[in-house]
């Protein structure tokens, strides 16, 4: 009967590898994948209308009236003869619209190896997909885009700004040398100023506003008074203009609003969250598009479309810098 020699490592190397052995044994894998800590807001900071498929621009029609005469000339009497005429002027506004497109791209040799231990790569890659996508939308709604001159919702060349008055220590118009009353002045005074230059008008009561993430943490943090256990946001939000009047107002933090004023000062943003006041149009959510095949590869590509920020009402908007 033939023998056959049985080629072994040598002794140290067998030891090293029955070590690691041990050691592969011995870990567990943790079920849970560590994902980018990373968030979007504009869900809440900004209306979006959804559909229409991919288009090149969204179109707006505004109008404004006018009259021939004066108030008073609107009032007739037995002898009058001359009366006012109406007037209606039509312009259009144009919101353009940007094509977002992303692939996933991965070989049939990498899917099956890491099929065999439970994982597939379209999900991680799907994930990382919709996490741009989200992310160009709140750059869109923000600040906009570079490439394309665009702006957003806190730096619209169009929009009112005012500066914070000088009342804190030293002539400061920063927050941080404020006390509570001075604070409320300055959201009371920008609210005043929308509401004001619509005429009052019901629907023109701003409803939000933005501040840099440092500025909301002093004013949760920082009490009304030595004596007092109220913060001085809850005593904003009990004593603001908007609340007087009947509605309701929110002040949110925003990372986008820090350095964006003149000479890179803070900015507050006072507007109106409505999406008859200002919004954005997904004209196209994030689609799949078909697989490709091709040498061994599986290649997917997505797309999405989105319009710029539409100020349907600039009035609306107003900035205050150097908070």
């Amino acid at each position: 009967m033939a023998k056959y020699n049985t080629l072994r490592a040598p002794a140290h190397l067998r030891a090293n590898d029955s070590y690691t052995f041990l050691m592969k044994e011995l870990e567990k894998v943790d079920e849970k994948i560590l994902e980018p800590l990373t968030g979007t807001d504009w869900p809440r900071d900004m209306p979006v209308i959804t559909g229409g498929g991919l288009l090149e621009s969204i179109v707006s029609v505004d109008v404004t009236y006018a009259s021939t005469g004066r108030d008073e000339d609107n009032l007739i009497f037995d002898a009058t003869n001359d009366i006012p005429v109406v007037q209606a002027d039509m312009s259009q506004s144009v919101a353009r619209c940007f094509n977002f497109a992303e692939y996933m791209s991965f070989s049939t040799l990498e899917r099956e190896k890491m099929m065999n231990v439970g994982r597939d790569p379209e999900t991680f890659l799907n994930k990382g997909i919709r996490l741009h996508c989200d992310k160009a939308m709140d750059r869109n709604v923000y600040r906009g885009f570079d490439k394309v001159q665009s702006t957003g919702l806190i730096n619209n060349r169009l929009i009112y700004r005012v500066s914070a008055a000088n009342t804190g220590t030293g002539n400061s118009t920063k927050w941080q040398d404020k006390t509570a009353d001075q604070i409320l002045t300055d959201i009371n005074a920008i609210i005043a100023g929308i509401w004001e230059y619509c005429d009052c008008s019901a629907d023109a009561l701003p409803n939000h506003i933005l501040i840099p993430v440092e500025q909301f943490g002093a004013l949760v943090t920082r009490k009304v008074s030595d004596d007092s256990e109220r913060s001085i946001l809850t005593y904003i939000l009990e004593n603001n203009l908007t609340n007087q009047q009947g509605g309701q107002l929110v002040i949110s933090p925003c990372k986008w609003c820090k350095g964006i004023g003149a000479s890179g000062s803070d900015r507050m943003v006072c507007y109106i969250n409505d999406p008859g006041k200002i919004c954005f149009n997904l004209t196209q959510p994030l689609r799949r598009m078909d697989t490709e095949y091709a040498e061994m590869r599986i290649k997917i590509p997505y797309i999405a479309q989105f319009s710029e920020v539409r100020f349907l009402y600039p009035q609306t908007v107003r900035y205050m810098d150097g908070i």
